[in-house]
């Protein structure tokens, strides 16, 4: 009967929901991504498998200026946990072999004052967080994403996997002409240069530090700002060759790299040397290319994003204009929605032959294909815009990206089969702000069941207190011993009327009977005479 209690049904009721909130509900999310569920290879595939995380933002002082304390120490800890228990999630079901970060690793990043000289603070309000702050803010970052336990997903380590977390966003360094170089140094010093380009299961990606890109054109902007990302960008087709080149060769074997030998070459010698001619004439080898930037490339004002958008799903199928369910072509204070159309057309001329794009920045979902940019298929660039991995971006499912590669080569690295090399799949997390409303619910009505459920006792204790005994109260009767039948005689002798009550002992010349007793614990009266008993029962 305890056990039914309302404090017990409450308690095994918070357990479930606490389970669902905290375990089930990002499992059951997790599992739903797992690759069996959506890769389409053949049966003797072995793709290389990537997820691609976005806008992860870390909550800082920047994030609710407003916010009070402890609310905004709150959301911090709450941010941080629902990041880090997806991606220890990520890390342990899932288990990509290369993980790619798109940029804005940080909130408040570009706001963190430095030691580098020529640091200007943007705002009077930020100048007391130096450069302390920010590496603190880093470290906090390296224990939520690369931790040892975080990187395995808890599990021994099995495998090399590869993590790219290089890519800027506004939020890191600003955006345009607002990119200050102090700032952009320190951000290199610890995470490496933006600009790069990494061969990942036969295909090569290459990634641009768009928002410093994004200064040229700009007023008043330096060309200290742009001018390396276009240095990169000239000789990017060329770093792709050598990166595959080098690739092949290391599969082979051989040495990746062209390396002279440390001793002197007569004159005579030099023709045995290969020419530039001869070099330029060597095979370029080129796999599928990627282009991985913090901000979208441009499309005309409307481009619907498709029925994925969580904000604002499509109106109606294969519209070809559709603004709510598009991002919006605008910008502001350190950021700006899309690439200008401008430098989303350089970027892909220099690049060249770019087959897929994935970005980030706008913290929702979006799939558009570019019909307008030199690209390696026709049909165009096609792009993703990831989701943000973080609840406190905007949408109320966060997400990640998946990405499956399957491109066999031969040995000049010619693809070995037709059709598809990448299939891609989003993955969402679960919605925490229903989470939480969940919980408030449920502690709205525990207090009020465990109120009315105290009222209800203090009300039936009060009525009990209060009512009139029923029952008459007696003293309890004495106990009485039995008669005892007289010696002499063949009856049993009889106490008279008179008598104090008590049953005299019984002859011993008696046998034991039973005797039903009558109502009130006594025996009955004195049978009446004129009926003989039997004398000396059993006899």
């Amino acid at each position: 009967r305890r056990l039914l209690r309302l404090p017990t049904a409450i308690f095994l009721l918070w357990f479930f929901v606490l389970l669902w909130g905290e375990r089930t509900a990002f499992s059951s999310s997790i599992d739903a991504c797992n690759w069996d569920q959506w890769e389409k290879w053949p049966s003797d595939a072995q793709p290389h498998r990537i997820a691609l995380i976005a806008d992860p933002q870390l909550v800082d002082p920047h994030t609710y200026p407003g916010r009070p304390w402890p609310l905004s120490s709150l959301t911090i800890a709450a941010t941080d946990k629902y990041i880090k228990r997806s991606y220890y999630l990520l890390q342990r079901h899932i288990d990509p072999d290369t993980t790619l970060f798109l940029g804005d690793l940080f909130d408040g990043g570009r706001e963190w004052s430095t030691h580098f000289e020529g640091f200007q603070p943007s705002e009077q309000q930020w100048k007391k967080y130096g450069d302390n702050y920010w590496l603190n803010e880093y470290d906090r970052f390296g224990k939520i994403f690369f931790d040892q336990n975080q990187v395995t997903g808890g599990l021994p380590a099995h495998k090399v996997k590869k993590f790219v977390a290089s890519l800027p966003g506004n939020h890191d360094l600003g955006f345009g002409n607002g990119v200050q170089v102090p700032i952009r140094n320190r951000y290199q010093a610890y995470f490496g240069e933006g600009d790069r380009i990494d061969v990942v299961g036969n295909h090569t990606f290459v990634s641009i530090d768009a928002v410093s890109l994004s200064a040229m054109g700009q007023p008043d902007s330096s060309p200290e700002l742009w001018n390396a990302t276009m240095e990169f960008l000239d000789n990017a087709q060329d770093l792709k060759y050598k990166a595959v080149r080098a690739e092949l060769k290391e599969r082979q074997g051989l040495i990746p790299h062209r390396r002279w030998a440390h001793e002197v070459t007569h004159p005579r010698d030099l023709g045995r040397l290969p020419t530039k001619e001869e070099l330029a004439k060597e095979s370029k080898p080129e796999f599928p290319t990627i282009l991985l930037s913090h901000v979208p490339l441009y499309r005309p004002e409307g481009t619907p994003c498709g029925p994925l958008r969580e904000k604002y799903p499509p109106r109606a199928p294969n519209l070809e204009i559709d603004k709510p369910n598009a991002i919006r072509i605008a910008g502001g204070y350190q950021y700006q929605n899309v690439l200008t159309q401008e430098i989303s057309t350089i970027v892909a001329q220099k690049i060249g032959n770019i087959a897929h794009a994935f970005t980030g920045d706008d913290h929702d979902y979006c799939e558009v294909t570019h019909p307008y940019y030199a690209s390696r298929h026709d049909r165009g660039i096609h792009e993703i815009t990831v989701k943000s991995i973080s609840w406190a971006m905007g949408v109320r499912k966060p997400g990640f990206v998946l990405v499956s590669l399957w491109n066999p080569v031969d040995g000049n690295g010619e693809s070995l089969r037709d059709g598809p090399t990448l299939q891609t799949h989003l993955c969402l997390l679960p919605d925490q702000l229903s989470i939480f409303i969940v919980y408030g619910i449920l502690a709205a009505f525990s207090i009020i069941a465990l109120a009315i459920n105290t009222l209800v006792q203090v009300r039936n204790e009060e009525a009990a207190a209060s009512m009139p005994n029923f029952l008459p109260t007696t003293e309890p009767n004495t106990y009485t011993k039995p008669r005892t039948r007289s010696p002499s005689g063949a009856t049993n002798s009889m106490s008279s009327e008179h008598s104090n009550g008590k049953l005299s002992a019984r002859s011993a010349n008696a046998r034991t009977r039973s005797v039903s007793p009558a109502p009130g614990y006594g025996l009955p009266t004195a049978r009446p005479t004129g009926t003989p008993l039997i004398e000396k029962a059993g006899y």
